[in-house]
């Protein structure tokens, strides 16, 4: 099993924190501890994109957001508009959840054209798919992340962590890395508290990991404040 020093570690977290009751101040301080452990990137809602990107002005750190989370329900036209908003904004990378129903009902077209569409709005951007293998049989997870990778989906994720999505778990990281090959990434999400657990999942083939639980992961002390 690879081990990664601190510094190696935080290049692979996306810091997160989505809560819809956070303020100005909270996500200062989320891109504050980017700034002291040098994280991948901060994670947040669309409406926090410009402070961020302030905040985070002359450094490497990315800003990421996501929508269309924890239902995927609304529809296509408005996550091909918040697409183009979030990176209009200054957005660099992009999570979003496409409509599980589209994919339980046997609405692979649709699925796969939802995806298509948001993809294509980015215009070249990162975007990264949240699969909510916790609402997926085996042969969902499998259907859905192929369809993903044939829209043209830089990541597939596991999960947002948020609602029925799940958590992320060593099977699901290491049959996303299997069905992607070279033609996708990997994001792992979804209750990664520990140092232990996060090597564990990079080594099981994520590239990226989303936690809330950042710091503790560093250092040893405390917890993240959600799922995510």
């Amino acid at each position: 099993m690879t081990d990664f020093t601190n510094e190696e570690l935080a290049k692979k977290i996306q810091h997160t924190n989505v809560n819809p009751e956070l303020t100005k101040e909270d996500i200062i301080a989320l891109c504050n501890d980017c700034l002291e452990y040098g994280f991948d990137g901060v994670m947040l809602q669309p409406a926090w994109i410009t402070t961020a990107k302030e905040k985070l002005k002359g450094s490497e750190i990315k800003v990421c957001t996501a929508l269309g989370y924890p239902m995927g329900g609304a529809t296509t036209e408005a996550k091909v508009f918040e697409a183009k908003n979030v990176f209009e904004l200054g957005a660099d990378q992009l999570d979003f959840m496409a409509n599980i129903g589209f994919l339980k009902g046997g609405m692979y077209t649709e699925y796969r054209q939802e995806i298509e569409q948001v993809v294509k709005a980015a215009n070249g951007k990162v975007t990264k798919i949240m699969l909510e293998f916790g609402m997926l049989e085996h042969s969902e997870k499998v259907k859905a992340a192929e369809l993903a990778i044939e829209a043209g989906i830089t990541y597939v994720k596991n999960s947002s962590g948020w609602g029925k999505g799940g958590k992320a778990t060593v099977d699901d990281i290491k049959l996303l890395k299997e069905i992607a090959g070279n033609k996708a990434l990997v994001k792992a999400s979804g209750g990664i508290r520990n140092r232990e657990q996060a090597i564990t999942l990079l080594n099981a083939g994520a590239s990226l990991l989303g936690t809330s639980a950042g710091v503790a992961i560093l250092t040893g002390e405390g917890s993240g404040s959600s799922d995510y």
